[in-house]
This record gives C-alpha cells, sequence and structure tokens, in this order.
C-alpha cells in the first residue's frame, strides 16, 4: 500500500506553507508513490478564531514590537508547558483527530509550532502517529520541544544545540536546511532573465517585506528612490495591497527603473534579476536568497525569532544588518562603484550553500517511511 504524508502548516505568513509544498514536491519527486497533503491546519479547522489572533499578531508587533518581544523571549529556553500546549490545541486544533481519522497519513509533518505542539499533546494522550517537526527558522524556540517528536527537521548546527539544551535527543535531529523548492537551487543567466521581467540590465535592488510587506520597506524604498537613476529598484509589497497602490501612485516611484510588486509566484526570477537584497530576516526568504546566492541586507526585523534569525545570519558572515537609510546608501555605493566587495559577500554565501545538501530534509523523511 502506498504511503500517506500530512503535512500541517499554519496561515501565519507565507513560510510555513512554503516550506510545506517544498517538501510535498521533493517528495514527488524522490518518492513518487508517497501521497502528501497540505493542510493549513487552523484556517481548515477554526478559520474565524484563527484569523482574528493572526490580526492581533500583526497589529501588536506593528503598534507594540517590544511586548512581543517580551512574550516571544519569556521562557523561550524551556519546553512549552502542558496548559499552553492544552490552550493551542483548543485555539486551533480542536477536532483535528477527525482530520487524522479522515487521511490516516503514515506520517504527520509539522511546519509550525503551533501544529506540532498539537500534535505532540494527541500522541502523549495515546493517538498513534509519526510526527515530524520542521523548524523553517535559524533559532528554536521552547515551543518546538516536545518528546513525542520522532524526527526533527532544522536548519543549522547552532538550532540542534539549541534544541539539545531543551531536552530533544540528539539522535532525533537532522540539520538538513530549510526546505526549499528546488528552484532556488538553480541560478539562471541574469541579462536573459532581466529581459524576460522587461527590466534593464543594470544593477539592481530588490526591497522585500515578507508576504505582508512588513519591514519598514516604505520609509526604505523613498530612501533609495533617489539612486534611480544609477539603479534599478524592485518592491515587493507581498499581499500588503494598500502600500503597493501609495507606492505605485507616489511620483518617486514613476520610473523606468522603479518596479512595484505585489506579492508574486516567481520571487525565484525576481531573486536570479537581482545583485543586493534587503528585507527582514524572514527564514525561508533569507534561505532562498542564500540558496541563490545574493548578498542580504536586514532591516527592521520583527521582534523574537527574527531578531534571532538576524543574530545567525550576522554572526556567520552570512547577512548584514542595516540599521539606517544612511547604511543603506554605503551598500548601495558599494554595488556601484565598489563591486569587489559585493563579490566576497557573495563568496561568503556560496561557501555555505556548498555545504547543504538540497535534498536531505526529503531523505530523511523517506527513511522515516522506511522507503
Amino acid at each position: 500500500m502506498n504511503k500517506k504524508v500530512l503535512i500541517l502548516s499554519e496561515a501565519f505568513g507565507n513560510g510555513h506553507t512554503a516550506a510545506a509544498q517544498a517538501l510535498a514536491q521533493g517528495l514527488a519527486r524522490l518518492a513518487p508513490t508517497v501521497r502528501t497533503q497540505i493542510v493549513e491546519a487552523g484556517r481548515e479547522l477554526h478559520p474565524t478564531t484563527t484569523a482574528l489572533l493572526f490580526q492581533f499578531y500583526v497589529q501588536l508587533i506593528k503598534a507594540f514590537p517590544s511586548a512581543w518581544r517580551k512574550l516571544y523571549l519569556n521562557k523561550h529556553s524551556q519546553p512549552v508547558s502542558k496548559l499552553l500546549q492544552f490552550f493551542i490545541y483548543h485555539l486551533f486544533h480542536r477536532n483535528v483527530n477527525n482530520l487524522l481519522d479522515r487521511e490516516k497519513p503514515n506520517l504527520v509533518i509539522c511546519t509550525h509550532p503551533f501544529t506540532g505542539s498539537s500534535m505532540a499533546r494527541l500522541k502523549r494522550l495515546g493517538y498513534p502517529i509519526s510526527l515530524c517537526t520542521v523548524i523553517t527558522d535559524f533559532h528554536a524556540h521552547g515551543v518546538y520541544a516536545h518528546p513525542e517528536v520522532d524526527l526533527y527537521l532544522v536548519s543549522s548546527e547552532a538550532v540542534q544545540h539549541e534544541l539539545v539544551n531543551l531536552g530533544v535527543d540528539r539522535s532525533r535531529i537532522r540539520i538538513t536546511g530549510i526546505p526549499t523548492k528546488s528552484i532556488f537551487w538553480s541560478k539562471h543567466d541574469k541579462q536573459e532573465v532581466r529581459r524576460n521581467l522587461l527590466l534593464k540590465d543594470m544593477p539592481t535592488v530588490m526591497l522585500m517585506g515578507g508576504g505582508f510587506g512588513l519591514g519598514g520597506i516604505e520609509r526604505l524604498a523613498h530612501a533609495l528612490a533617489k539612486w534611480k537613476e544609477s539603479l534599478q529598484l524592485v518592491i515587493c509589497a507581498g499581499h500588503n495591497e494598500s502600500l503597493k497602490q501609495t507606492l505605485s501612485k507616489h511620483t518617486n516611484f514613476r520610473h523606468p527603473h522603479i518596479r512595484v510588486l505585489g506579492f508574486v509566484d516567481i520571487i525565484d526570477k525576481w531573486m536570479d534579476a537581482t545583485d543586493l537584497l534587503i528585507t527582514k530576516p524572514g527564514g525561508l526568504t533569507c534561505f532562498e536568497a542564500l540558496c541563490k546566492g545574493i548578498p542580504i541586507l536586514l532591516y527592521q526585523p520583527i521582534p523574537g525569532h527574527e531578531e534571532k534569525n538576524c543574530d545567525y545570519l550576522i554572526k556567520n558572515n552570512l547577512a548584514e544588518r542595516i540599521e539606517s537609510e544612511d547604511e543603506a546608501d554605503e551598500w548601495v555605493h558599494k554595488l556601484l562603484f565598489h563591486p569587489q566587495e559585493i563579490q566576497l559577500f557573495q563568496d561568503r554565501i556560496g561557501q555555505y550553500v556548498q555545504r547543504i545538501d538540497p535534498l536531505a530534509s526529503i531523505e530523511s523523511i523517506m527513511k522515516i517511511l522506511q522507503l
């Protein structure tokens, strides 16, 4: 009988579901007899509650970032309590056992800590499932740590070390990098990609604020617009339609060297056309950019997990953090007039990427499925 894998994500940003899609794609390629299904669990089971809590989260990080940082860091180096696990389950995943009964998966993979928490609770209470957790950041919060998880897929040795400190047995952890679609593991000719995207063949900087256009990109976009005669500026507003409309209507951005985008499905192509990326440090976005070999500047990370991502990337010389428009100008100046410094940046990234096996996560899953 063919094996079935149920991948549970959450619609809190795009990274968790994108990682789920990458796993499904990889399994379809290496183990075509395995059936996969992706479910954004909270949205599927309790859509109203999930939507309200997500909006609360977005407003909190915008209006009171220090409060969110304090909440995130509170006991972040301790496993989640059974009480909090109980609340997560009842807020987002009540009756998830009905989904499991219907699908009868041989393996459940969780790409969000909330789904991992609820599946671990079910397993502790006697539900017979094999459980894999994927950490899509360069940091492991205590909410990820559960003795019921059979296999962890993590981005780095640093995350492995954090999990071990949280009580996870090292034998249950595999360092695989963050699951990423195959399109990010190949590079295309920059000039050809630019022609296909109707871009000029000139130095190109891309601004990204994640799927929801956060990270202060509007302010930074206005500051960088003054370089429009010398470079090409691509601004990705994601699902933030208000930001896209605001920028598109502003006279600063009505120029042939400036493109304002909403959410795009071919971000890999835009990365191929890019010389320098400025983004908030979402785990998956940064890993995708690293796979493409793009120098990354990190700007206005979300408190908590993105600050931890930022710390890891800087410590390992994979990105630089900028705090102001003046620092962004300094990097644009390097791109235009001292490209050798950008090349050194790319070389460091290339050495890092060479150590990552893009198929490691899939091979680890196949092993637990006994394929």
